[in-house]
């Protein structure tokens, strides 16, 4: 019977297994070396209104609770 290379994958998968069941000690992060920045909710953005291509008056107002990305281009 040949079952030397399936004994051995067998005994070592057991291996694998019984070593990750063991608990390992695990230093605690020291969190002050972070430096991290405590979360801050977004801020509201201002008001403000500019004329759309059609020279229409569009407000800001008008997009409020839509996911509005807000581009300006300059050409100087």
């Amino acid at each position: 019977m040949r079952s030397g290379p399936l004994r051995g994958l067998i005994i070592g998968l057991l291996l694998g297994l019984a070593a990750g069941a063991l608990p390992v000690a695990a230093a605690a992060p020291d969190w002050t070396s972070f430096k991290a920045v405590p979360y801050e909710p977004p801020k509201t953005a201002p008001e403000f209104s500019l004329p759309d291509l059609e020279g229409r008056t569009v407000s800001l107002a008008d997009f409020r609770g839509k996911v509005t990305l807000v581009f300006f281009w300059t050409t100087w």
